[in-house]
């Protein structure tokens, strides 16, 4: 009996030395399928890379078939691959995050790559989020692999109903399959304490707290890779920023990207001719005046560049690593951080947006203009920080005899 086929996914292909030229070769994702074996080009610090790349040769290998219009729309004779095929190709550039799309759907294709709609139903749905809960974040860094959560893999199966509804749209189906979701769970929303954020910082520059409690500075050059992450923690803090724009923003006005207006003092989180997304609003950011302060003495080291072989070279973003612009996330980073500060190993980069709103709570910001500033709807911020604010639930408490 054959074995069956896993479908196209990725492996790492260990580095040797070239058996003709005698040169080295380096670590390679590659992309294995079957027989076929496809290099990516990227090495083991480009791991998003190579899921993006995998990704677009399962859009491409699955790229709806020219009857597939003509078809009766009986949900049995389309593939899950094809209406992930034309969303990738249609949908996905003009999505928030295309490369967080793209890796989501390599996840779902895994799985659902060989199936049709007519397999979509409450119990594959079940299947998947078993399956996908116990593969493991492959970004994660420790040496005890951290599976998949289940809000993961809700995530994907969103994004597969989107998929088929785009699909519909165009092709009307006899039978639109339900997607059915995980319960979604209760976003604890948590937030650091001013004293947890400090400690953030410190480890950012450098400083990390030993098993007897001590801290001690590490070397210049690891203080120097960490310089990216303290700007990511101040500006998180200061404006609510999400942690996937912040790495984008520039010194220059863009047209497709967030950038950095240090005259008016303003952050604007998306480009001149970008448009805003229903679901991740982007709207500009006044700077406090200590976020300027730090913002104007970056300009002011950036605006050296950085030498070059071929001489100084300008850096135009305001997240880099020595001058280059970042090429993935900064959650390896982050976590060398959170562990260094002794916070708790839940925290991650979107706590500063979570810690942003819910200081702003507790001044007693108004709503709207706190929901203004950070992106969020009035309702979110209401329903998830309201509690924060001083006032909170004032009026019951008068009414029923507590103390003005």
């Amino acid at each position: 009996m054959s074995r069956r086929s896993k479908g196209p996914r990725l492996y790492l292909r260990a580095g040797r030395v070239h058996a003709r030229t005698g040169q080295p070769i380096p670590d390679v994702y590659y992309i294995r399928d079957g027989q076929t074996e496809v290099s990516t080009g990227c090495g083991p610090d480009r791991l998003e890379g190579a899921e993006q790349a995998l990704a677009e040769y399962i859009a491409s290998k699955w790229s709806p078939s020219e009857g597939a219009a003509e078809r009766t729309g009986d949900p049995a004779s389309i593939y899950v691959a094809e209406i992930a095929a034309l969303y990738l190709q249609e949908k996905a550039p003009r999505s928030p995050d295309p490369v967080s799309l793209r890796g989501r759907f390599a996840s779902l294709l895994e799985f659902w790559g060989d199936k049709t709609l007519a397999d979509v139903r409450r119990s594959t749905c079940q299947a998947y989020v078993a399956w996908r809960t116990a593969q493991p974040i492959k970004s994660f860094t420790k040496s005890a692999p951290r599976m998949a959560t289940v809000q993961a893999a809700r995530r994907d199966l969103e994004d597969l109903s989107a998929a088929i509804g785009y699909w519909e749209a165009e092709h009307p189906l006899l039978r639109r399959p339900k997607v059915t979701l995980p319960e979604k769970p209760e976003s604890p929303r948590d937030a650091l304490s001013r004293q947890q954020a400090a400690l953030l910082l410190l480890a950012a520059m450098g400083w990390y707290r030993t098993g007897e409690g001590k801290w001690k500075r590490r070397s210049g050059s690891a203080r120097a890779n960490r310089a990216h992450l303290r700007r990511f923690i101040l500006i998180g803090l200061y404006t609510g920023t999400r942690p996937g724009v912040i790495p984008k923003l520039l010194w220059h006005e863009s047209p497709t990207q967030a950038w950095v207006d240090l005259e008016t003092g303003t952050v604007y989180r998306r480009g001149r001719d970008e448009k805003d997304h229903r679901t991740k609003r982007r709207p500009l950011a006044r700077m406090p005046r200590r976020l300027q302060a730090h913002m104007e003495r970056w300009a002011a080291v950036d605006a050296l560049g950085r030498e070059t072989e071929e001489g100084r070279e300008p850096i135009t973003t305001v997240l880099h690593h020595g001058g280059r612009p970042l090429a993935g996330k900064i959650r390896r980073g982050f976590e060398s951080c959170v562990r260094d500060a002794g916070l708790p190993e839940d925290v991650t980069p979107h706590w500063m947006r979570h810690t942003c709103a819910t200081w702003l709570m507790e001044a007693g910001v108004p709503v709207w203009d706190a929901a203004a500033y950070t992106g969020m709807t009035t309702a979110t911020l209401e329903r998830c920080y309201g509690h924060h604010r001083p006032d909170h639930q004032n009026r019951a408490r008068q009414a029923l005899g507590g103390r003005r």
